[in-house]
């Protein structure tokens, strides 16, 4: 019975690590360093036929809409041409709620983190905190490796699946020539999803090595006497 809920303990750390990795990489794609830096990098200002000021301009707009606090409204027009419809600032809202739910998530993940970490160290029991770090920094690999295999076999697929697991159909394509597409095209997410995984995997490797500096059970307790205490 102690084994079976040693396990069950894991698995449930393991998901915890996992949800907060994963949050955090994603939670830093919307700092906007990464989208004016991203934006200038891929050259978008010259296939949005904008100057490099608008696009950094509106772009930073739109992040700034569907990750701050405070915000300023998005224009129906643009230089006399059509900008951001209802319908795109509908998606953009729909997308604000996804990012504030996953700051939520991601914070109770960690919290709860916290107090597990506080409860095993209190009691010395370095198995089973050895045990959970592990799981969770391979868990979160293999959630990488398996996205990353997926988008590479066809990212327009799997960017389809993505959204309509996030958002209702209909809501989330635009026309090619819209404003949106042509600020945030294709290769933009491209770009976005690999820096997500880099930053997700950076931090389960981080978690990986951090476990050699957690003490070991010898001259302590036996493991087996801490997965008897459950």
């Amino acid at each position: 019975m102690a084994r079976l809920a040693g396990i069950v303990e894991t698995v449930v750390v393991a998901v915890l690590w996992a949800a907060v990795a994963v949050g955090l990489a994603a939670l830093a794609l919307t700092i906007p360093v990464f989208t004016t830096a991203t934006s200038q990098w891929l050259d978008v200002p010259t296939s949005a036929g904008l100057s490099t000021a608008e696009t950094l301009r509106l772009s930073g707009a739109v992040r700034s809409l569907v990750s701050d606090r405070r915000f300023d409204p998005l224009p129906a027009e643009y230089r006399g041409h059509p900008a951001f419809d209802a319908q795109a600032v509908s998606h953009l809202m729909d997308v604000r709620a996804v990012i504030g739910g996953a700051r939520v998530a991601t914070g109770a993940a960690a919290a709860l983190l916290a107090i597990w970490v506080g409860w095993r160290v209190g009691r010395r029991r370095w198995a089973r905190l050895r045990s959970g770090m592990i799981a969770g920094g391979w868990l979160t690999l293999g959630a990488v490796l398996l996205a990353a295999a997926t988008a590479v076999m066809d990212f327009e697929t799997f960017f389809a699946w993505f959204h309509g697991l996030l958002f209702k159909s209909g809501t989330w394509t635009f026309p090619e020539d819209s404003l949106l597409i042509r600020l945030f095209p294709e290769r933009f997410w491209v770009t976005a999803g690999l820096a997500w995984g880099a930053i997700a995997a950076l931090t389960a490797v981080v978690l990986l090595v951090a476990v050699r500096q957690v003490p070991g059970a010898r001259g302590q307790e036996s493991d087996r006497l801490q997965e008897q205490d459950v």
